[in-house]
């Protein structure tokens, strides 16, 4: 069961209308819809029926969970020469957070970058994160439970939460192959209050990455290096363009207006 902070900016995804538990511990909306509780996590995916590209990227990320870490910081580093690690944490810095945010994590994988978010953040901090893998949430918890990180099943383009409800959003990795990436975008700014944090990113190859097999190579491997990234949204400003990874990710960084 989520906390009682979580279950204030909880709305069902489908309908907006606020959510609140049950007897049997579930989480259900105004209309009489239930949410299952699916191994210990609130469960707020719409639709029910994934297509295109979020039902092929969540197979692949189900199978990936367990080795997801391990393979990007090794493999990586010997097709890139890319300190993954350091890299993961000098994008947390380029975020410019605040001590006592309430931050969402979109898109957590396995939870690489919760140690960074709750040190930055502080212990006061609120955070949760929200995964539309099963398995990468179940990798969180049992990497990170002690970083005390709310986890959520949710698809990105259709959040679970309500207008305003964070002073801060983060996503690192998937958008630019989200089915929809404009309506995650939409999405990230929507949940976000006034004056708050828009942050998202993923790969992309540039100029400054030079290694001669990783640029061969990764296109091959990862659809997501052959992707644009997204238009920046409509709702932002100050939106600024990060080169990351040593040319390997870009990450936007914005005010919501």
């Amino acid at each position: 069961m989520v906390s009682s902070w979580v279950l204030d900016v909880l709305r069902c995804p489908e309908t907006n209308q606020k959510l609140f538990a049950c007897d049997l511990g579930l989480i259900r909306s105004g209309d009489g819809s239930f949410f299952p509780d699916r191994d210990g996590f609130t469960s707020l995916v719409y639709p029910q029926e994934l297509v295109g590209n979020d039902e092929k990227m969540n197979r692949l990320y189900e199978w990936l969970a367990p080795y997801y870490d391990v393979s990007e910081r090794i493999l990586g580093r010997l097709l890139t020469g890319v300190d993954m690690q350091g890299g993961r944490q000098r994008i947390v810095d380029l975020l410019g957070l605040k001590r006592g945010m309430r931050l969402l994590e979109v898109s957590p994988g396995p939870g690489v970058f919760h140690p960074m978010l709750r040190k930055q953040l502080g212990e006061e901090a609120e955070i949760v994160s929200v995964d539309l893998s099963l398995n990468m949430l179940r990798q969180c918890r049992k990497r990170h439970a002690s970083e005390r990180i709310e986890l959520i099943q949710a698809n990105a383009q259709n959040l679970p939460f309500a207008d305003e409800s964070f002073d801060a959003l983060f996503h690192f990795g998937g958008v630019n192959l989200f089915s929809d990436p404009a309506r995650g975008l939409n999405e990230f700014v929507r949940v976000v209050r006034k004056g708050g944090l828009v942050s998202w990113g993923d790969e992309q190859m540039s100029e400054e990455f030079t290694h001669p097999i990783g640029r061969r190579m990764l296109p091959r491997m990862n659809p997501g290096f052959n992707e644009l990234p997204p238009a920046v949204p409509v709702g932002v400003i100050n939106a600024t363009k990060h080169v990351v990874y040593e040319g390997l990710g870009y990450l936007f960084a914005s005010t919501k207006a």
